[in-house]
Formats: structure tokens, C-alpha cells, sequence
């Protein structure tokens, strides 16, 4: 499949991140490239001070002209509010989409050059971490660290998410080693989005936001800097807690037991919808992984927030099943898991059962309800 042509706003200058992101589009496969590259400018909030020790070593990246030419790519110097020039080179090019690689606030009249739009993967979850200094605002915020890939509009930091990369976060990681992966995140969450380029997948989420976060002050920074422990390791357990989630929708009872082992205050764990481990597994019925959970210790009862229990889910994938003994069922019941449990509508599993019709599962479950 043919790669559509691509305008890069990049620096002139050497510049990592320009020279990283050329070097994905060529491996990706993208022949037809064409860089703007804009004139160092000496920003106001510029900050060059460290608030962190580093140890890491890498290469100084080349000068952007230079890689263009090591790469095929075309390189057009040019500052990146030239609204003419650029329109130029779009219609030359036949581009109809734009990637940053680096570059200043664009303005809208250059925006709107592009049919398709202008892809930014900026270096933080987005709202949370807009603007400038996203490494700290994502301690002092509590959220996830990765990359937002995400069209942008005339708003700094805004417009359509297209997806979200999160960093793998380790307990004994220092904020170099989560600043360098996060940088890794930039190229992998740029990776997937060429990919959805050319599958055609690529979906547009807006990004609510009120305004963009404010440039930090050096003793703000060090503020975040000495709540990063604290932050680490409030990401590393909610990262291994989605981790065993993800391995109960599965039914991979060797993962979820492993990480039980290591960490079993994770067992009643709960996602984004609320769900447990057991709820999940009991959902998706995984009778081995039940029983290791209710084994472990999980809670039978244990509900989401609406009070729906993982009896109740349980009996969903079972609901219409000839000569069914219900395991996994069986096995919450015989765990403990109490078939009068309400929801926060005061419906129990009874309800559900008789609303969707299945005299053979509610004769099942009355005859337990007897015992």
C-alpha cells in the first residue's frame, strides 16, 4: 500500500525529537516527505535547569538538513507562520496531512491548509498535562505518564485525541528513567498512528479542556520532583492492578496468580468501570481463574459501584444455556456469594433472571435459594 505524502513542522537546528520522528516515517515506509523547518528562536519560559540527576547517554542528534539528506527527504527552511510559502508547498506536494515534530503555536490559517489536518503527540495525557512542562505536571497531577497523538486546532494542546501511549512505570524507577521512557512513548504512540494512517482506523476523540496549564516555576518543579516517589509508586500498583484485570478478561490464571503473589492487596482491584478481578473473570467465565481468585481471598459479594455482584454478572454469558450445571456459578455460590444481594435499584439476580426469561436458570437458582 502506497504512503500518502506527509509536510513534517520541524526545526532547523539539530533536534532530537525532529530527528527521531524522520527516521520512524522512513522506517515506516514514507518516501514522500517534505520538512519545514523553522530558525531556533529563544523562547521566554525557556528553563534549562535540571531539577533531576542524569546519567543516561545518548548521541547529539544531527542537523535537520543533514538527516533530510541521509533520508531522501526534502527540507524547505522556512519559518512556520509563512502562510503563503506553506500553502505553496501544499498544493505542490498534494499533501494532505501534516505532522510536528517540533515547532511554535501554528496559527489557524496554517491549520486549515491541511484537509486531513495536523497530527502533535505531545509528551503527557492530555488535558491534564497541557502546555509546556508536562513531565512535572503529570507528579503533581497524579496521572498517567505517556504521549497523547492528537489533531490540533488553534488551541495549544487541544483538539481530537487520536490515542494515548502509556509509560510502563517500575518501582524503583528515578525520574530520569521515566522522563527517557516517556520520550520513548512519543515514537511508539507516533508508530501506531502511521499504522492507523494507512489502515484507515485512525478515530478523533475531542479533548475537553478550559485552559492550557501555565509554565512552572523552578520551585514548583522541585515541588514535584520530591512528590515523585509517592507518585511512582501509586502508578506502578494502579499499572500491575490493570495488568491483573486485563489477565482476568482473559483468563490467564498464570499471569493473575503471579501478580497476586507478588502484590494481594490487588485482588479486589478495581478498573475504570468499577470491575474487580472476580467480576471481571466471573463475567467472562473463567472457572479456573475464579477459583484462584476466591481462593486468594477475593470477595464474593464483592460489588461495582451500582452494587452489582459478580453473581449477577456471572449468570449474563449463562443466561439460555440447555443442560447447564452453571460452574462458575456454583463456585461463587460455594464460596460464600449470597443470592438476595441487592443492586442500588434493589433488584437482586432473581429479577434479572425472570426478566430475561430463563425458567430453566431461575429453577436452578431457587432450588439453591431452598437449601
Amino acid at each position: 500500500m502506497s504512503k500518502p505524502p506527509l509536510l513534517v513542522f520541524a526545526y532547523a537546528f539539530p533536534h532530537r525529537k525532529t530527528q527521531d520522528f524522520l527516521l520512524s516515517l522512513r522506517l515506516d515506509g514514507f518516501h514522500s516527505v517534505t520538512v519545514i523547518a523553522a530558525p531556533k528562536v529563544e523562547l521566554v519560559h525557556s528553563d534549562p535547569t535540571s531539577y533531576f540527576s542524569t546519567s543516561l547517554r545518548r548521541r547529539s542528534p544531527a542537523d535537520t538538513e543533514r538527516v533530510c539528506a541521509a533520508l531522501g527527504f526534502a527540507f524547505l527552511p522556512c519559518e512556520h507562520g509563512e502562510v503563503t510559502a506553506i500553502s505553496d508547498l501544499v498544493s505542490q506536494s498534494g499533501a494532505r496531512i501534516a505532522l510536528i515534530s517540533g515547532a511554535r503555536i501554528l496559527k489557524p490559517a496554517i491549520i486549515d491548509l491541511f484537509s486531513d489536518g495536523i497530527i502533535n503527540i505531545h509528551p503527557g495525557i492530555l488535558p491534564a498535562t497541557s502546555g509546556l512542562d508536562a513531565f512535572y505536571y503529570t507528579i503533581t497531577k497524579g496521572v498517567a505518564a505517556g504521549a497523547t497523538a492528537h489533531f490540533i486546532d488553534g488551541r495549544v494542546d487541544a483538539g481530537e485525541e487520536i490515542l494515548f501511549e502509556q509509560t510502563p512505570i517500575g518501582p524503583e524507577d528515578t525520574p530520569e528513567i521515566v522522563a527517557e521512557n516517556s520520550y520513548q512513548s512519543q515514537l511508539i504512540a507516533l508508530h501506531r498512528v502511521l499504522q492507523e494512517l494507512q489502515t484507515g482506523t485512525i478515530r478523533r476523540t475531542p479533548i475537553l479542556r478550559e485552559r492550557k496549564n501555565q509554565p512552572m516555576l523552578p520551585d514548583e518543579k522541585r515541588n514535584a520532583i520530591a512528590r515523585f516517589a509517592s507518585w511512582r509508586n501509586a502508578q506502578y500498583v494502579r499499572q500491575l492492578g490493570e495488568e491483573l484485570v486485563r489477565a482476568c478478561e482473559a483468563g490467564d490464571t498464570t499471569t493473575a496468580g503471579a501478580i497476586l503473589e507478588q502484590m494481594p492487596a490487588l485482588i479486589e482491584h478495581r478498573n475504570e468501570k468499577g470491575w474487580s478481578p472476580l467480576i471481571c473473570a466471573s463475567f467472562k467465565q473463567h472457572l479456573e481463574t475464579v477459583k484462584m481468585l476466591l481462593a486468594k481471598g477475593a470477595d464474593p459479594d464483592g460489588a461495582n459501584a451500582n452494587g452489582t455482584t459478580p453473581l449477577m454478572y456471572a449468570k449474563t454469558q449463562s443466561l439460555h444455556q440447555a443442560a447447564s450445571d452453571y460452574p462458575v456459578l456454583s463456585a461463587l455460590l460455594a464460596a460464600g456469594a449470597r443470592l438476595d444481594r441487592c443492586d442500588v435499584s434493589g433488584c437482586d439476580i432473581f429479577h434479572y433472571v425472570r426478566a430475561a426469561g430463563d425458567e430453566q436458570m431461575l429453577a436452578w437458582l431457587m432450588a439453591r435459594r431452598e437449601r
